[in-house]
């Protein structure tokens, strides 16, 4: 992690004590889409971009995103502001989020983007004016789905995508080294710029996030056209999206090497020809210990290939040497997914039995607690110990070599898979192949009883030290130890690279001496495992995330209290204690997890939904509507509208001026309402939303209201600050009505 600069820096440097000035006038308060401290943000970045001598612009517009689980409209402010370049070939677009979650002040996410971009401009204004133009872009209504960075990116206002490159700021924590986790195409002409100061990487990085439910801005820059790099710092995702991303969590090592990061990367891509980006390939990368280092894509199957060559002719050397059998290493091999998957098997185990200790755990919605360190350092020492417990069983059977072969064969065969499949990925495996094979061939020309033999059979080891390892420690904080599995495979597989275990006494004695040496490696797993739980103790700075929703049918006047069941504190437990219910019948936002554990709660006043049909008419076999939806009581943040779509179908839709899509939309567990849309921060008048509908009988909908926090006097006794409201269905009420039309 980079020290951080102080604010008597010089200029041109990056400095996190100016730039976490902004973060403290951001992040005072949460601000979600439409609220005051959403539009006194807004005006304080106009104010500081016009201070750096720029013309920033508000973009308002109507954003629509489609790709969640409703459509979602919005109305945005996006702002933007240039930095003309002298001679330009194209633009850098720095991107980052200004809105934020609704719970959380963000902090982090995204104020330290929006601060190291600030920063960045002013870094920028107090030298020579960049080749190419800069362009500044601070997006709107991230949180609720990319709504203003969607809108910005199909309109107009775009630009050229093949002259753009976008650099993306954001976070999945609040501390942690920052990590390039996400490039657009032709990314061999985008990722030097990183060479200036660079964050950890890895082109294994996109793989795993592509399998990861995130999704940021870049997204939809991506799906545009555009090419570029996204950036996030990814430790203390227990923070994340709740009250805890807050200053007191906000890592100012973090901000300085975000900053760093991206005042490097703007500056080589502000002098670089832009518009020969796209003649770039895609390459494979990697950092460690400061440096970059780069490996062209059409590498990828030839190593690949001479992985393969050099580990056929070095088991054909060593067989004919009589080092090993290769009938022998076959059978090895057969059983080297044992260890593999019974470290990950460890993994899920380990974190189902950490839930019966800490049933508080459940609460993190990224399966990560507050300080993870230890607790992943003992799952990693239990890995280990299950590699060596294999180890001794199979040294009964076969040489040390043999053993060595057999790993290395699964480093082929998994550099070749991925050479075809992922290729991000395959320099994890090629190098260490490559070295195993050389290894083998080396120690089979050494004589039985040379110390080095079995050393050298093991040179694998090498760099799958520099290579798997950082892999898995970046995995640890990216997947959670809910996913330990991830990084527990590399760690094995590494573990399984390692002649320690090999090596030393009498082949009749190796055995004993590697079960004494794995059930010594258990004991010590288990007491860091229990050292690491008893260190993550609950307080104010640490406190407990629970899920609690106020749900009032406004038909029935019905009220009761609802809760995913995921994470526990006694201070809940009187609210949820009338059993579990199905839900999503009557609050169709209210699908996950399908059972909610339920309570009886006093009917209070909320923003409550209505509906008015304004128009109706038949067209050809379809039936067209027009609704006027909007809040009694108070506003919401949120209007939504559900279709019961059991008899009618939704052809398509319409509001302010956009279409929305028809079909199914949405998942829906009962199977009623699979087409959904969401308003966010609606005018306090309403809005009109246009259907047509095909189908048998009247069209049913249920229209509900979502508002932040609870009805005054709802909370018997207020939460105390051991606890906190989870990142997912927590701390809102929703009040739901049906009608038929």
């Amino acid at each position: 992690m980079p020290e951080p600069l102080g604010a008597d820096a010089p200029a041109g440097q990056f400095s996190a004590a100016r730039a976490h000035r902004h973060v403290e006038r951001i992040a005072t308060e949460p601000r979600p889409v439409g609220s005051a401290a959403h539009d006194r943000v807004r005006d304080y970045l106009v104010a500081e971009l016009r201070e750096a001598g720029l013309s920033p612009e508000v973009l308002p517009v109507v954003g629509v995103e489609t790709r969640r689980s409703s459509a979602v409209t919005g109305r945005m402010q996006n702002i933007r502001a240039t930095i003309p370049g002298t001679d330009p070939t194209g633009r850098v677009l720095l991107v980052a989020h200004y809105d934020s979650v609704e719970l959380g002040p963000g902090a982090t996410d995204d104020g330290h983007g929006v601060a190291a971009i600030l920063e960045t401009v002013r870094a920028l204004r107090s030298g020579p004016a960049p080749r190419n133009d800069v362009t500044v872009l601070f997006t709107d209504g991230e949180e609720p789905g990319m709504v203003g960075a969607q809108a910005y990116a199909t309109s107009s206002e775009l630009g050229d995508p093949d002259r753009t490159v976008v650099l993306n700021l954001e976070s999945r924590g609040t501390s942690g080294r920052v990590v390039m986790f996400e490039t657009g195409p032709h990314n061999s002409a985008l990722v030097p710029a990183l060479s200036g100061h660079v964050p950890v990487t890895t082109s294994l990085a996109y793989e795993v996030y592509r399998l990861l439910p995130n999704y940021t801005d870049f997204t939809a820059f991506r799906q545009a056209g555009l090419t570029g790099m996204n950036f996030a710092n990814v430790a203390g995702s227990a923070n994340y999206d709740t009250s805890q991303d807050n200053l007191a969590n906000s890592s100012r090592g973090s901000l300085q090497d975000l900053g760093s990061t991206a005042l490097a990367a703007t500056r080589k891509l502000g002098a670089a020809d832009i518009a020969a980006v796209d003649e770039g390939s895609d390459a494979t990368y990697f950092s460690f210990a400061g440096l970059l280092v780069r490996c062209p894509g059409a590498l990828v199957l030839p190593l690949a290939a001479l992985a393969t060559a050099g580990f056929a002719a070095a088991l054909w050397w060593a067989s004919r040497r009589s080092a090993v059998s290769a009938r022998r290493v076959a059978v090895a091999a057969a059983t080297v997914p044992l260890p593999l998957l019974g470290a990950a098997g460890l993994g899920w185990a380990g974190w189902q039995l950490l839930l019966l200790v800490r049933p508080d755990y459940a609460g993190f919605v990224n399966g990560d607690p507050y300080r993870p360190g230890v607790t992943a350092a003992g799952f990693a020492v239990l890995a280990v110990a299950v590699v060596w417990i294999w180890a001794a069983l199979l040294r009964r059977r076969f040489g040390t070599l043999e053993v060595s072969a057999a790993v290395t064969g699964w480093l082929t065969g998994l550099a070749v898979v991925t050479a075809w499949l992922t290729p991000g990925a395959s320099y994890l495996f090629v190098w260490p192949a490559l070295f195993g094979a050389a290894g083998l061939a080396v120690a089979a020309r050494l004589p039985e009883e040379a110390p080095l033999r079995e050393v050298a059979g093991a040179l694998a080891c090498l760099p799958a030290a520099l290579l798997l390892v950082p892999v898995a420690v970046l995995l640890f904080p990216t997947l959670g130890l809910a996913m330990a599995a991830g990084p527990l495979l590399m760690v094995a597989l590494f573990a399984a690279t390692l002649p320690l275990p090999f090596t030393g006494a009498r082949p009749r004695v190796r055995a004993r001496i590697l079960a004494l040496r794995s059930g010594l490696a258990l004991a010590t797993g288990l007491a860091v495992i229990a050292a690491g739980v008893a260190r993550d103790g609950v307080d104010s700075r640490h406190p407990s995330q629970v899920s609690l929703v106020y749900a009032l049918d406004g038909d029935t006047h019905r009220a009761r209290w609802a809760s995913t069941g995921l994470g526990s504190h006694a201070w809940l437990e009187p609210y949820v204690d009338g059993g579990e219910a199905r839900l999503e019948d009557a609050f169709p936002p209210m699908r996950w997890p399908g059972v909610w554990r339920t309570g009886t709660a006093e009917r209070m006043t909320a923003p409550s939904p209505t509906l008015k049909v304004v128009d109706s008419r038949e067209r050809g076999g379809t039936r067209e509507v027009r609704l006027h939806v909007s809040a009694q009581g108070g506003n919401p943040e949120q209007l939504m509208l559900f279709v019961d779509t059991r008899n009618t179908t939704v052809v398509s839709g319409g509001a302010e001026g956009r279409e929305l899509p028809g079909g199914d939309t949405r998942e829906s567990l009962n199977g009623r309402w699979t087409w959904g849309y969401t308003y966010l921060s609606p005018p306090a008048a309403g809005f009109d939303l246009t259907l047509t509908v095909r189908g048998k009988g009247p069209l049913r909908v249920r229209a509900v209201a979502q508002t932040t926090g609870f009805p005054r006097g709802a909370l018997r006794t207020p939460p105390p600050s051991t606890l906190t409201w989870s990142g997912l269905d927590s701390g809102f009420t929703l009040v739901t009505r049906a009608f038929t039309v």
